[in-house]
């Protein structure tokens, strides 16, 4: 399969993977950067076109000091759609991304063919909520080599192949001037994006209002995204429907195949 190819929209390092219409936007989780995606789009292989940006404070997108609420990343994600000349395309958001896709598509549903929705929804479980923020806020800001980061991905998320972990070191990761790893992510950014909370009760209570098919994706063994929560999202929207993968929260490396096929069965459905 070709590689996918970079480009910029507006401060945003975006990828973009080549196929078939009407495309795919792809959202990232918090901590995560637009490779994230590889895996899905290995398996995807063309039939879709995918475009995946680095989130603001994110990879190596633009890391303002400020700016990290919702509606910032809804133009964001207008400003890629704009730059990748995709009109209506599927929106596939997993975690973080599938709240801000959410806002999306509640502002923008003009430009939302369908939404596909990767364990993520109106509560997420203590379990996961805390792990998202020790994550994000109590990492260390700085590996000496390449042996300790790899140490503290496998320590942190257990259970991977090799593939995921270069992957992560790839992308998560960048040398310093010393030789060490710092993040690629911007601590400041993702304790800024964990409180602003605010107006997510804003977004899940208009589920109602999404008239465009949705996909609602849950991993059975995540410890964010409960069946009672998904169950309670098919009976709010008007046009969803449950896909449940034998996965964690990560279900794009957990699962990479069944989600690929799971989003490209939902396409050709709608």
């Amino acid at each position: 399969m070709e590689g996918p190819r970079p480009f910029a929209a507006g401060g945003l390092r975006v990828w973009e993977w080549p196929g078939e219409p009407p495309g795919a936007l792809l959202l990232h989780g918090i901590g995560n950067y637009g490779r994230y995606w590889d895996f899905v789009a290995g398996a995807i292989d063309g039939r879709l076109r995918l475009v995946a940006p680095d989130a603001r404070g994110h990879g190596d997108s633009a890391k303002p000091s400020e700016g990290y609420e919702p509606g910032h990343f809804v133009a964001d994600a207008i400003a890629v759609l704009d730059a990748a000349a995709l009109a209506r395309p599927l929106i596939v958001g997993h975690s973080m991304g599938g709240f801000h896709a959410t806002a999306l598509t509640l502002a923008h549903p003009e430009r939302v063919r369908a939404l596909v929705l990767v364990d993520v929804g109106p509560r997420t479980e203590p379990r996961g909520d805390s792990r998202a923020r020790r994550l994000s806020l109590d990492r260390p800001d700085r590996f000496p080599d390449d042996a300790s980061a790899l140490a503290y991905l496998r320590e942190t998320s257990p259970g991977y192949g090799d593939a995921v972990y270069a992957n992560r070191m790839a992308w998560v990761f960048r040398r310093d001037g010393s030789g060490g790893y710092v993040w690629r992510s911007s601590k400041d950014a993702l304790a800024q994006i964990l409180g602003s909370v605010g107006g997510a009760a804003t977004v899940w209570d208009r589920l109602a209002e999404i008239t465009c098919p949705v996909l609602v994706v849950r991993g059975t063994r995540s410890p964010s995204f409960s069946d009672e929560t998904a169950r309670h999202m098919l009976a709010a929207l008007r046009d969803a429907r449950l896909v449940a993968l034998d996965a964690g929260h990560n279900v794009a490396l957990d699962r990479p195949r069944e989600l690929a096929d799971a989003v490209l069965r939902f396409a050709q459905e709608i």
